[in-house]
Formats: structure tokens, sequence, C-alpha cells
């Protein structure tokens, strides 16, 4: 037992006073003798012990009175054997969920706001000295503080400061980061609060980690004790913008561009007409109404064009009411090509029209050119022999296409090698002039092959000279960028094409870290396209000619598409991901600095705060790139680069965090004695559940019943002794 009001016991002494009364009472009276009184002497002795015990029973309650009065004001706490003192300081860890989901709103404000509030009650209550570390579980965890934090006014101060948004939450990393912080701290007393709204799919998705966590927490050389703060209430439905999809990789000026749009109904509650919208740059570009009924998904295609080159952000908004408004809106950036320029290299040139080896590729690659029309093509090409190789024909190239070229020379390859190395995309088609043993031997060693040439197949091949023997490409499920195009099949069939000859190709242990994979199949089990990563850049492997010599492809409908979808989706490669996760770095590469020009070593970064920040160009020889890594909100970041030029990037969430299911109150606690935890309904009632087992439980209100019932008796004793009836 410890007392809280350790000076006011000493009021119990008050005890002597009613004893001291007693015994001056009894120090007035003298014993006289008289005459009758050995009358009395009888009576006397039969009463004397009775008297005795009263006056005695009266004396011990008077006493007692001021001893349980005193107790009552010193506020005795029972506690228990390991029960620390409730002065010490504690080392505490704050998880607060920072997830999409938080963001649903209430009456009582979204549930990170709410979130935060509990966390700032919660700290405040913490003693002078504690350590205190804040843990955000969002894409990755992230801390309030780099250290811990030993003043609890600052963090709440900061918390107040924060704002959310970063993703799903990853409660695996988070959890084994918030025990690690734990393990670094020094009090013996420690404490481990998760707060968040514990949404379905983030809690769900932890089978096997409750397991690691408790062992973790159990031989933990100071115990732990873990607590779950739900927050936040039940939501039965969501609208959602899901996923927004877009038909090319590399779009130009004035080209058509069909945003597809994926909307979503959580829940089954409630159905009805929605509106969607759509801005580009901020300027409404189209607007749709679709029907959207409880637990259901629906499209919505926007043909758009763009009138300038440069970086623009789509925006799509379903309009509507809804208590997770975050979701409703979905942004991307995208980059819209002025010129694209590819370099088409003839290995078999003629005079004739159609006869050379790249005339059928030029048509496809500029057919609005060709054709005179108005309206500009992407791609600008230039058709040169083997022999015009060099650098300063690469220096502005974006792909180059090696049609039937025998061999180069030893300058022409380090200048193919350095080209690709910087982001360049390099194809090669072959034919009846490819030298197999050049293309096994320097081409192979260079990197710029991705397999190994073995022998040539089909109509007049090496094994098969006098049969007629085709094959087609196999019609799949592409998940190449270039190829996914034709998984509509309104978009193109592949397999419509006869392929009459082809080289088969040998796969080579080249380890782990081989970049090579096959995009598309001969129906005879041989590669068709094969890929693979050189440095920043891409080499694709066509196992045919791309003239109509060795397939009808060129006389095909298809062609046109496939090599505008394969050329354009190659010369974007290089380009890093403008749309990305949260959590995920946003990188622009840069072109290299020419002669005289003035070299800038920082570019500036707008968050969707609103925040500026300023960031380095990292330079590695002639390669210059900007990385910005502080992606943890959802939205756009604008970044103007050392030469003047606006980059947007994106950051997306998950589509998975508009799914409104929670656990309940027994999953929750199932989940939380999972981990080997407690669950409390509130931060009110963690601090007093705190308090109780910082100081035990405290008595006084019992002692406070037993004082009123001393004196009842005081005054029972008083009336009884006496002789006086009530």
């Amino acid at each position: 037992m410890t007392l809280l009001n350790q000076l006011l016991m000493w009021g119990g002494l008050a005890f002597a006073v009613p004893l001291m009364i007693h015994l001056l009472n009894r120090s007035r009276f003298r014993t006289v003798d008289w005459g009758a009184m050995h009358l009395l002497e009888s009576v006397v002795k039969v009463n004397h012990r009775r008297l005795r015990l009263e006056q005695l029973l009266l004396l011990l309650v008077r006493c007692l009175i001021p001893i349980v009065l005193a107790a009552c004001l010193a506020r005795p706490v029972l506690t228990g054997s390991g029960t620390l003192e409730g002065t010490a300081p504690v080392s505490m860890v704050v998880v607060v969920d920072n997830s999409y989901s938080m963001d649903t709103e209430s009456t009582q404000g979204s549930r990170l706001e709410q979130a935060l509030r509990s966390a700032s009650e919660i700290i405040e209550a913490t003693q002078k000295g504690s350590e205190i570390s804040v843990l955000f579980s969002g894409s990755t965890p992230t801390k309030l503080f780099d250290g811990p934090a030993f003043d609890s006014t600052v963090v709440t101060r900061r918390l107040a400061e924060h704002q959310g948004g970063m993703g799903a939450a990853d409660y695996e990393g988070t959890l084994s980061e918030a025990l690690s912080l734990l393990g670094e701290m020094s009090h013996p007393r420690r404490e481990l609060v998760v707060i968040s709204d514990f949404q379905s799919k983030d809690w769900d998705s932890l089978e096997g980690v409750e397991t690691s966590a408790r062992e973790m927490i159990a031989s933990s050389e100071v115990p732990i004790h873990l607590t779950f703060l739900p927050v936040g209430e039940v939501v039965e439905d969501n609208l959602s913008v899901e996923s927004l999809e877009y038909s090319r990789r590399a779009i130009g000026v004035g080209q058509l561009l069909n945003l597809r749009v994926h909307l979503r109904k959580w829940g089954r509650v409630g159905t009805g007409t929605q509106n969607v919208q759509l801005r580009v740059d901020g300027e409404v570009r189209g607007q749709a109404q679709v029907e959207l009924p409880g637990d259901s998904t629906t499209q919505v295609l926007f043909p758009i064009r763009f009138e300038t080159a440069g970086s623009h952000v789509v925006e799509v908004e379903l309009v509507g009411d809804d208590r997770l408004p975050s979701d409703n809106v979905l942004k991307a950036s995208i980059d819209v090509w002025g010129v694209m320029e590819v370099v088409l290299v003839d290995g078999a040139p003629a005079s004739e029209p159609l006869k050379g080896e790249t005339d059928f590729l030029s048509i496809a690659l500029t057919p609005l050119t060709l054709g005179r029309l108005p309206l500009a093509d992407l791609v600008q090409t230039q058709v040169v022999d083997a022999t015009a190789i060099n650098a300063q024909l690469l220096e502005n190239a974006r792909v180059v296409v090696l049609a039937n070229v025998s061999r180069l020379n030893e300058s022409q390859l380090e200048s193919l090698q350095s080209f690709v190395a910087r982001g360049g995309a390099l194809l090669v088609s072959l034919g009846d002039r490819t030298d197999l043993n050049w293309y096994n031997e320097r081409l192979l060693d260079a990197g710029l092959l991705p397999r190994r040439l073995v022998s040539l197949q089909g109509v007049g091949g090496e094994s098969q000279p006098d049969t007629r023997a085709i094959t087609r490409v196999i019609s799949q499920n592409f998940e190449h960028p270039a190829l996914v195009f034709f998984n509509d099949p309104q978009q193109g069939d592949l397999s419509t094409a006869s392929v009459r000859r082809w080289y088969t190709t040998a796969e080579e242990d080249r380890g782990s870290e081989d970049t090579t994979s096959v995009m598309a199949w001969l129906g005879t089990g041989d590669p068709w396209l094969v890929e693979k990563m050189y440095g920043r850049g891409s080499v694709v492997l066509m196992t045919t000619a791309c003239d109509a010599d060795w397939s009808d492809f060129p006389l095909q409908p298809v062609y046109v598409p496939l090599m505008q979808q394969l050329v354009t989706t190659l010369a974007a490669t290089a380009i890093p991901p403008r749309n990305i996760d949260v959590g995920q770095p946003a990188i622009a590469v840069l072109e290299p600095l020419k002669e005289g020009d003035a070299e800038i070593d920082q570019a500036l970064v707008f968050m969707p705060s609103g925040k500026q920040r300023a960031v380095s160009v990292e330079t590695d020889g002639a390669r210059r790139q900007i990385r910005f890594d502080a992606t943890q909100q959802p939205g756009v970041y604008e970044l103007t680069t050392p030469e003047g030029e606006l980059l947007h990037f994106v950051a997306r969430t998950t589509a998975e965090e508009s799914d409104p299911r929670l656990m309940n109150q027994e999953e929750v606690q199932r989940k939380a004695q999972d981990f080997g935890g407690q669950v409390i309904a509130s931060s009110a009632k963690y601090v007093a559940e705190d308090h109780l087992r910082r100081h035990g439980r405290e008595i006084w209100k019992y002692l406070l019943l037993l004082l009123v019932g001393l004196l009842g008796i005081e005054i029972f004793f008083q009336q009884r002794f006496s002789g006086v009836k009530s």
C-alpha cells in the first residue's frame, strides 16, 4: 500500500485528543469513603467490568475516527507486488495509423484527427523525463522525430501540425520498428500503444506476424505493455475512383488518347446516378453520368487530345457526398512529346519502293507525314545505312533500329553501347544479311543482344530448306507495356500474320541479375520478341525481319499500331515513371550538359501540402538526375528542373484503402490477444487504466464509508451507554 498524500496521514495523530480527554476525565474524580459505601460495593463489583468494556469500546471508536479521516485525506492506494512507482518516467512508443482510410470523416472529425487527439492525451499524461516516440504506419514507417523526445509539449505540438494520408498501412514493418525503438530506450517501464481504425484488409494480411511480434515482446528483457486503441465510426459504403488507364505509353501533341476510368461503389447501401468530371491542368474537359448500384464497378471512357508538349496533370473526380472524399479524386501525370527522333539503320537499302529493309517500318511510324495529312506524327524518322552510325548521329535519337544490318565496326559498336547505356532504346531485327558469328561474338558480348542466335528456321531455313513451314505469334495476355495494347481484340490481333522465317535462340544462365525477358512467343515455342535492360536503356530482339520478306506482318493492319506501340514504348522506357506509389521516390533524369552550359546543382519541389523543398542534382559523369524521397503524402509534386522545365509527379495510394470494412470489437480483441496485448476503448480510459497500473487502486471511498459507519457507531454507543432512549 502507498499514500498519494503522505503528509496528511499525520492528521491521524488526532486520535490522541479523545484519549487525553478520557484520561483527564478519570483524573478529575477523587475517591471518598463514606458510611454507606459498603452497601454499594457488591453492585459496583458486578457492573465494573461491563462499564469498563463500554468505555474502552467508545474510546476505541473515537480514536479510530480521526485516524480513518486522516487516511481518507492521505488517499491510500493498494498496489501489487510488481507495480512501479507512480511518478517514474516511462519509455513509450505511440503508433498512429496514417493510412489513407484514416481520412474518413465523422461528426468528431476524421479518424486521423481522432487518433492524433488520443495520442496527444496519452502523451500528455506521461511523467516528466519520459522517452516518447511517435511512429506513423503509412506505406513506410515514419518517425515524428529522429530520436525519442523528452518534452511531451513539443510532441503534442508537432502532432497537431501533422498532415495525413500515407497510403496503405505497413503494420508488419511498423510493429517491428516500434519494438526496435522500445529496445533502444532506457526506462524500465515500456509502453506500446497502437491507435488505428483497424481496417480489415490491413490487419488480415498480418497472418503469422502476430507470433513473431509476440515472441519479440515476450523475449524483451524489460516487460512491454501493448495496447490497441480503436478510433472511428463504422462506414457502410464508399465511392471511389479506383484506377485510370490510358491507351498509349507515349503520346504526342494532337494525338488521341483514350482515358479509361474505373469507378467503384463499396458496400450495398444506396444506389443512384453519379456525376464524373475530367479536368486537364485544372480545366474541365469532359463530364459523364454513371449508375453505381451497391457493391459494383463501372467504367467511363474519356477521349482527349493535348495541344502542347510537356508535363500535364489529368484529374478525374467522382462528384457526390461521401465520408471518404479523398478517394473520389484520382490524378495522373502524363508527358506529351513534341517529337520523338528514331534512327532507322537500313542494312539492305533499295531504290525500288517497298523493297528496302526499313520502307514498311518508316511508313508505319510516320503515316501522317507520308500521307500529307495536316496532323503531325509523334515520330520523326531518319533512314541511314550502317556506315553512317556515329556518336553525333545518336546524340538526339531516342530509338535506333538495326534492320538486317550485317555488322558494325568497333567504333560504331562503342557509340551504340554508350547510346543505350544513357537511356536510349535499340531494336534489332534480323534478315538474310545477318552475320551470325558477329552477332553472337561481338554484339552479344557487348550486351546489346538479348539472346544467342542458334539457327534459321522456316521456309528456306537451315533445318527445313524445302518445306513450307510457317508459324504465327501466340495471341496471349501480354504483360509488356508495349503489347498490353493488344490484349483488347479491337486493337488488333497479332496472330493474324504469318511468319515464314525466323531465328531460334539459346537461353544462357547469366545469374540472378539477368534482366532478359521474352515479350512474345511464336507458335513453335521460339521467342519472337526478347527484351534486355542495358544501363538505363533497353534492347529488343525481333527474331524475324521487319520487312515483308520473312513475314506478312507489314501487309497486316496490325503492323502500324504494333510498330508504333513498340517504338514509342521503348523510347519512354528510360524515363522514370511520373505516377508512383506513396513513399516511392520521384526521379527525373536530366539531359546531359552541353558545352558552355552553366551547372546548377539544385532544383525546387512543390509538395501537395504547399511546402517548397530544395533538392540536389546528382551527377555521375554525364548522367544527371534528381531524386526526391519525401513522397509520403498523396497528391501532385511539381518539380522545376535547373533548366526551368516543369515536371509533375503524382503519388497515389492503393485502391484497397477505399474498402470501408473495419474489424469489429470481437475481432480487434482477438487480434490484441494474438499479439499479447489488450484493447482500450478510448484515450481517457487508457489514462485511467495507466494511472491504476502506476499507482494501484485508491481506497479512500471505502475508508469514507468506514468513517461514516464509525460516526454512527459512536453515536449509538454514546446513547446506549449513557442510558438515553431514542
